[in-house]
């Protein structure tokens, strides 16, 4: 059943893609869209952005925790959203933020609950799935505007919550790249973020074996169909993050980076979404780069699995907590998406 899912989706997806134009953006942010009115979906199951439905396990592997996701919409993640808790010395509030068809179940269940144990007061949201149908477990596939401001929104309130003055961010595919730097450099972000943390993001898009330097010229239709196929299935982060996109463009012109915030990528060469996989790297001073593979050859993550990967995990740790970092235990990992 989830490999049919999947499937469907990947099809969908790819259609969705083929049909259009990276050049189907806007120019620059709408001004309708703000923090206070993102103009998303809102997910039933996860009112202000917080999953409300049962609490789910902790997974060690991504295709059981998406067969829990799909069967629990909205299911709170093991470790997280605990508006009570205070970040110890030396640490800021963690935001983990899923990538496109990903809820924060399906992305974060390895996470959450050892950042918890690791004494990090830790955040995520769900926002924006696929509509028509509505399937709350395919998440943050809406218009990366849309879910930006929305991240402004409940960024503030994990702020005002804990007392902190800057969070982290640790993000996903699109949650890693184009949507929290969207709302870095769109919504304010730049004066709350401390850290971004991404794992595998699509920085500069993914092509389609070339195909996008074909569908970048062709023309004022194949941009209507796509505008309309995936704002009725509320999935205009899907173009958006195909290669030389509008959207790309604009949110990379000048730099990929802000002052004052720290960068890391974590990428793998095994990338099985963001192709070529290096369009995940950030080429500019002060980002930091990391192949896992340079750190762990053996491992052979893709791009789906890789948050349920412990190598990647300490990672992603050492790079929170540097002054608390520990050597990460290299084992064999070969290739699966699943």
């Amino acid at each position: 059943m989830m490999n049919k899912l999947r499937a469907a989706l990947l099809a969908v997806t790819t259609s969705v893609t083929l049909m259009g134009t990276a050049s189907m953006a806007f120019a620059g942010p709408p001004e309708d869209i703000t923090p206070e009115h993102p103009g998303g979906i809102a997910a039933p199951h996860s009112p202000e952005g917080i999953p409300s439905n049962v609490e789910g396990p902790s997974m060690s592997r991504f295709a059981p925790a998406v067969r829990f996701a799909m069967r629990h919409p909205g299911a709170k993640v093991p470790g997280t959203n605990d508006f009570t808790c205070k970040p110890r010395k030396g640490t800021h509030p963690v935001v983990l933020i899923p990538g496109t068809t990903e809820d924060a179940f399906t992305t974060w269940s390895y996470y959450g609950p050892r950042m918890q144990a690791a004494g990090l007061c830790v955040y995520t949201f769900n926002y924006n799935p696929m509509t028509h149908p509505l399937v709350e477990a395919v998440s943050t596939t809406g218009n990366i505007y849309s879910t930006a401001a929305f991240m402004a929104h409940f960024v503030d309130k994990v702020l005002k919550s804990t007392g902190a003055d800057k969070v982290d961010l640790v993000g996903h595919s699109q949650g890693g790249g184009p949507l929290p730097r969207a709302y870095i450099k769109y919504y304010g972000g730049d004066k709350k973020v401390n850290h971004l943390i991404g794992i595998v993001p699509s920085n500069k898009g993914t092509s389609i074996l070339g195909m996008e330097k074909f569908l970048n010229k062709s023309g004022r239709p194949a941009n209507t169909i796509v505008g309309t196929v995936a704002k009725f299935l509320n999935m205009e982060s899907v173009p958006q993050q195909l290669q030389g996109s509008t959207f790309l463009k604009e949110l990379n012109a000048g730099g990929m980076t802000a002052p004052g915030v720290k960068y890391t990528v974590v990428a793998t060469r095994f990338d099985n979404r963001v192709f070529p996989w290096t369009n995940a790297l950030i080429p500019e001073p002060g980002a930091k780069n990391i192949v896992i593979q340079d750190v762990c050859p053996l491992d052979h993550s893709a791009h789906t699995n890789i948050t349920y990967d412990p190598m990647t995990y300490q990672v992603v740790a050492n790079a929170l907590e540097p002054q608390q970092a520990t050597p990460v235990k290299c084992t064999i990992r070969p290739f699966s998406s699943m």
